[in-house]
């Protein structure tokens, strides 16, 4: 089984709360679970606090363009393996370039051209995953946009959406 967990934050490599603490352990239960059977993947933004902490451990993948809207943005993709599991990072300096993980001005493009990259990232690394697990309103429209424009070439992929608090819903005028 092949499953990718898509969130905006993870321990140990950053955190604001409770996502994070969920992003951190649940991918290696997963794995760990499956009796080390499952290609268990996580994703989530490159932000200073990453690179900064784990700067040497960090290796590059691949970089591609990723088209939002009017944007055509580059997207850097960098990875960690820890304990049987892939963290991917999102490496865009415009979006993610930031002193803190949420709470900017323009929160919700950020995170829409975040949750594309993620379908990108997809091809990029030719990971065709079983299950896509979109958590909270930063990737709430991962599964969206799915269904709008990559289900041609990921049909075998179930998407399932985990909101962890609703009070944060990621207002965004």
């Amino acid at each position: 089984m092949k499953i990718l967990y898509a969130a905006a934050e993870a321990l140990p490599f950053a955190s604001t709360g409770g996502l994070a603490d969920v992003m951190g352990a649940l991918p290696k239960s997963v794995y760990k679970v499956l009796d080390k059977k499952a290609d268990v993947r996580v994703v989530m933004p490159l932000y200073p606090v990453v690179r900064a902490k784990f700067s040497e451990k960090l290796e590059l993948v691949t970089e591609i363009n990723v088209r939002l809207a009017w944007r055509n943005q580059y997207c850097g993709i960098w990875k960690i393996v820890t304990e049987g599991v892939t963290y991917y990072f999102i490496d865009n300096q415009y979006y993610f370039e930031r002193d803190r993980l949420y709470g900017c001005y323009d929160d919700g493009e950020r995170f829409a051209f975040f949750s594309k990259c993620v379908l990108e990232l997809m091809a990029a690394v030719n990971f065709y995953p079983d299950i896509l697990h979109a958590n909270d309103w930063q990737t709430a429209l991962v599964p969206v946009f799915l269904k709008a424009w990559y289900q041609d070439r990921f049909s075998r992929t179930r998407t399932m959406f985990t909101i962890h608090n609703v009070e944060y819903q990621g207002w965004a005028s």
